[in-house]
């Protein structure tokens, strides 16, 4: 009789091995295909692609409970699972690429959060890291003169692009060490995007741009096709040296950010490839995801930080490149 017992026992263990790497393969393999989705008007894929840091810590998790009951196949897919559906929401890191310098340039990025930042908390830091350009998004101009006002930033940052446009998402402004030039705004979102040539004394120039598409919850197309109109508009812009700093609503594990990153380097990269969170901040959860990022081009990144600025729920960001000198033409 005993072994009549072990007999159907054993053919339930087999049973829910098998049921439970099968689930494991479910789970892992829709994790992996997650960051390659795109489809218009589906505002539920990318919100789940911004998830999927938490997601590889789940994956994770369920292959070390499939360790501890010892349903090894069920291990070995959840780490491949994390695997595969978290490289893509990695930093991209370049390793070894350098470039002659010829200038050093800190660049500050933050979003104020319909302006309800603190304009002390937020000029501390100004004063105290000393950017040669500062993107600031949902901001006002009584945000901007606040900031100004403070700590004489006005003699450390005398030059800005355009009087922002009236609204409580809509301002977007670059604050500058050096004189800025040929000013236009970004295509792409309903919210200013302003970008400007900064020239300086003694390395040339290089264009700055603010970015801020709208979010995907509410407005899933138009976040799709304004970001990609922000790829489009920089590759229209040559082979100029060019800062594009923003809160771009989008993160590595987004195929059109990933897109739009091709051909740049991201200052974030300076910290290693794990994707550091800058976003949401002042709330019962912790910041989880990172959309808010300083991409270049013709630089390399040497350091990269963020801090919480009171009264926003975006992480400001700063980053320090080294500009590459420019070639000379030949004569």
């Amino acid at each position: 009789m005993s072994s009549e017992r072990v007999r159907p026992s054993r053919r339930r263990t087999r049973r829910q091995v098998i049921v439970w790497t099968s689930v494991a393969v479910v789970i892992s393999v829709s994790a992996s295909v997650l960051p390659y989705l795109e489809i218009r008007g589906v505002a539920a894929i990318p919100v789940a692609q911004a998830l999927v840091p938490l997601g590889v810590l789940l994956l994770l998790l369920l292959a070390i409970a499939s360790l501890i009951f010892r349903v090894w196949a069920a291990t070995l897919v959840f780490v491949l699972g994390a695997m595969i559906s978290g490289a893509p929401a990695l930093t991209p890191v370049h390793v070894g690429e350098a470039c002659e310098t010829d200038a050093q340039v800190t660049v500050l990025s933050f979003n104020a959060k319909l302006a309800g930042a603190d304009p002390v908390a937020l000029a501390g830091p100004i004063r105290t890291t000393e950017p040669d350009a500062v993107m600031l998004l949902e901001a006002d101009e009584t945000l901007i003169d606040a900031v100004l006002t403070e700590d004489e930033l006005a003699e450390a940052l005398p030059y800005r692009t355009r009087g922002v446009t009236p609204g409580p998402a809509n301002g977007s402004v670059i604050l500058s060490a050096y004189a800025l030039s040929q000013e236009e705004n970004i295509p792409g979102s309903e919210f200013d995007q302003v970008s400007a040539v900064a020239t300086l004394p003694g390395a040339g120039t290089v264009r700055l741009g603010a970015v801020h598409p709208p979010p995907p919850v509410w407005q899933p197309n138009g976040w799709l096709s304004g970001l990609d109109d922000i790829t489009t508009w920089v590759h229209q812009t040559g082979n100029d040296r060019l800062i594009v700093a923003g809160d771009f609503n989008a993160s590595f594990a987004h195929p059109v950010l990933r897109r739009l990153a091709s051909g740049l380097r991201s200052a974030a990269e300076a910290a290693g490839p794990i994707p550091w969170p800058t976003w949401p901040e002042e709330k019962p959860i912790p910041a989880f995801t990172a959309i808010d990022h300083i991409f270049a081009r013709g630089a390399t990144p040497t350091a990269w930080n963020s801090f919480h600025v009171e009264g926003s729920d975006h992480r400001a960001v700063l980053a320090t490149w080294n500009l590459c000198a420019k070639t000379q033409p030949a004569t």
